[in-house]
């Protein structure tokens, strides 16, 4: 099978005035949207839009539950004039214990040679909210061979913690089907070019079998739940530290 598991870390820096750095274990889930049905076949430990120990669901995605994962990422791309990928893989937290928590999940578009065409950065925050930032060719850095990177003016309030005008530019190093590591970086940037914060998931890939799932429950234990309570402590923390806190305006729409 192309789907795998990364385990790997991730880790947040910030680097304005409220500078603050942390990293901890995690594992992601990187799906080939084409072999979700033989994976819910072939796995005791997983399933999709049933319950089980680990699950995908359609409806843990904006607007793939009436049209399936692949329906809805097909939608969103022909929405942007972008052509459909020969190969698409979604790197995402699986469902725990059914319990899923998604601050951002990636949909990977390679073409037919292999090279990472489009992103999809499906982005979720704790008040109800998603917004999809839909990246192509016109979003395209400049960058080595060796890494694909891709901007987007920040137009969805994500963390009260981390406001005003921004912009994300995202990283991927090594991205090609079923590359031995993962490595993800997300820099938020001011108007002036100056980064404050920057996310960075890294991870060595396994083969998604039973056994790697058993392995992950074990050394992670209901890895959802650790995602959000981790998001609500440094939260907390950084209401503690005396980070200004606001509040979503009414542009926010969940």
């Amino acid at each position: 099978m192309r789907s795998a598991l990364y385990r790997g870390h991730l880790a947040h820096a910030r680097s304005d005035a409220h500078r603050r750095r942390f990293r901890y274990p995690i594992y992601v889930a990187c799906l080939d949207l084409d072999e979700l049905p033989a994976l819910d076949r072939r796995l005791r430990l997983f399933s999709h839009n049933r319950r089980n120990l680990f699950s995908l669901h359609d409806r843990d995605h904006a607007g793939a539950e009436a049209i399936g994962l692949a329906g809805a990422h097909r939608a969103r791309l022909a929405a942007r004039g972008l052509p459909v990928p020969a190969r698409t893989e979604l790197v995402t937290q699986l469902r725990t214990a059914d319990y899923v928590f998604n601050p951002v999940s990636f949909y990977l578009g390679y073409d037919a040679a292999g090279r990472l065409e489009t992103v999809v950065a499906d982005v979720n925050n704790n008040y109800g909210g998603n917004h999809a930032y839909v990246l192509g060719p016109a979003e395209r850095l400049p960058a080595p061979a060796e890494r694909a990177g891709f901007g987007a003016a920040k137009t969805f309030f994500v963390s009260p913690f981390i406001h005003g005008p921004a912009a994300y530019r995202f990283w991927f190093h090594g991205a090609r089907p079923a590359a031995p590591r993962l490595d993800v970086r997300m820099d938020v940037v001011r108007p002036d070019g100056d980064r404050f914060f920057a996310a960075r998931l890294t991870g060595a890939r396994v083969a998604l079998t039973d056994r790697a799932l058993a392995a992950a429950a074990l050394r992670y234990p209901l890895m959802s739940v650790q995602v959000i309570a981790l998001i609500y402590g440094e939260a907390l923390l950084s209401h503690l530290r005396r980070v200004p806190y606001r509040r979503p305006g009414p542009d926010h729409q969940p």
